[in-house]
């Protein structure tokens, strides 16, 4: 085999739970193999000198860590294959659809992106969607997607706070014509309302919910203050015990910066304590909001220290072997391929809202991305009498070849970051920065899963 040589896509990541052992992933075959400190070393330096058996040597080339392609050849391969799999995107996965019942929340959270662009261009204007809105978000998705195949039957419901107990009937009216058309739902809440929304969750209605905590009860309660009566965790708290306890999915979201990154390890103790990890429907994961790139409005950030990196944040949840988990989408595919012995998950875009996801307001318009909802920038279309798309945001966001740029091509993690946010990553083009530090967190992600997994 003359000419074969280590894959430029090649990412070995040393165990630490393992010692001498590394997990060696490969950028655009998806695979996942765990091999000793000996063998990549020997692949590193000649993989035909030294003791590799030929079949060791075939496995490594099947498998891809090991090639006879030069560099060139190798880039060209990932381009094509990166044109192919965008077709594939757009095509054959299914579409997702998010409704954002209403702007309008009963919370006064100090980090809130969508309180300073209501205060703006909608600050005088109803924000919470009408019946007709609702109707017309119905009848559209079948014009998106007229394969029911390829929609997905599970709608989110988002805000705002979409369970506020003024739009219970509102909220029905959504679900029973949901229900009517074969779909169920999810929602983005803070948790406070659910008891007014009982009879609607679960039953095959709104399944499951995501509830925020930022901390224990005094930090949760400086972050997360209802708007009227102040104090929000102890109820919260009920109503997810209370929930779970009938079979409800909760998932938890703690939103991290330097101002509670110390919160972690006390929930994560509180949790164990009060016996929520018990519940199979139970879940948490923490995600990293400090730093100029996260989507917080200028206020909150101009308060900030950002005296903390992402590499500090992901030092810290090192040591839960079990409960907070971080970086959901690359945890989950991590989990899966190793749990099910197959494949990564290969994309050449971030998320689905670069092909595939639709979300409507309760202004008429449609957006792809939940970042980016109530910037006119950002709207690829309009619902309020008929579908209208607007051609050049809709471009911005779907049809944009990530294999045909210059350095993602020749980038070893490509495939699996998919170049990362797209509405982050036009903030850092501003600031003269491209690429975040995605293989800081794939690693730390790869040795989580793998350790709470206890190998392969």
């Amino acid at each position: 085999m003359n000419g074969l040589r280590l894959s430029d896509y090649t990412i070995p990541v040393e165990l630490e739970s393992n010692e001498g052992k590394f997990m060696l992933i490969h950028g655009y075959t998806g695979a996942l193999d765990v091999i000793g400190r000996d063998v990549l070393e020997q692949i590193r330096k000649n993989p035909l000198e030294g003791s590799l058996s030929s079949n060791a040597i075939d496995r490594l080339l099947k498998r891809g860590y090991l090639t006879t392609k030069d560099k060139e050849e190798e880039q060209m391969y990932v381009e094509r294959f990166c044109k192919i799999l965008s077709k594939r995107n757009k095509l054959l996965l299914k579409k997702n659809f998010t409704l954002v019942v209403t702007y309008n929340c009963n919370f006064n959270c100090p980090y809130c992106f969508e309180k300073e662009l209501m205060g703006g261009k909608y600050k005088n204007v109803g924000k919470t969607i009408s019946k007709k809105l609702v109707d017309n978000f119905f009848d559209t998705i079948p014009i998106i997607e007229p394969n029911k195949y390829l929609r997905n039957n599970v709608i989110s419901l988002f805000g705002g706070e979409p369970l506020l107990e003024e739009n219970i009937d509102l909220v029905k009216y959504i679900v029973d014509q949901g229900k009517e058309r074969g779909y169920v739902f999810t929602a983005t809440t803070n948790g406070y309302d659910l008891p007014v929304y009982e009879n609607l969750l679960g039953n095959k209605l709104i399944q499951g919910v995501q509830i925020t905590i930022d901390g224990c009860q005094s930090v949760h309660d400086s972050r997360r203050m209802h708007s009227i009566y102040g104090e929000t965790f102890n109820k919260i708290i009920r109503n997810i015990k209370y929930f779970l306890s009938k079979g409800m999915f909760v998932r938890v979201r703690i939103n991290i910066d330097e101002d509670n990154i110390d919160e972690l390890d006390k929930l994560d103790s509180y949790f164990k304590e009060n016996k929520l990890y018990d519940f199979e429907r139970f879940s948490v994961y923490a995600a990293y909001i400090s730093g100029d790139l996260n989507f917080n409005p200028r206020s909150y950030q101009v308060t900030k220290r950002k005296c903390i990196t992402q590499r500090y944040f992901l030092e810290k949840l090192k040591k839960y072997s079990t409960g907070i988990t971080f970086e959901q989408q690359l945890y989950s595919n991590f989990y899966n391929a190793i749990k099910n012995s197959k494949v990564l998950n290969l994309s050449p875009s971030h998320c689905n809202a670069r092909f595939g996801s639709y979300i409507f307001d309760p202004f008429g318009n449609i957006y792809s991305c939940l970042e980016a909802i109530g910037t006119t920038d950002d709207v690829i279309g309009t619902y309020y009498n008929e579908l209208r798309w607007n051609k050049e945001n809709k471009d911005k966001w779907f049809n944009q070849e990530i294999g045909l740029d210059e350095e993602c091509k020749k980038c070893k993690y490509i495939l699996l970051c998919g170049r990362g946010c797209y509405a982050k990553n036009r903030m850092a083009d501003k600031k003269g920065e491209k690429c975040d530090d995605f293989p800081i967190r794939l690693r730390s992600v790869a040795r989580k899963v793998y350790s709470d997994l206890k190998g392969f």
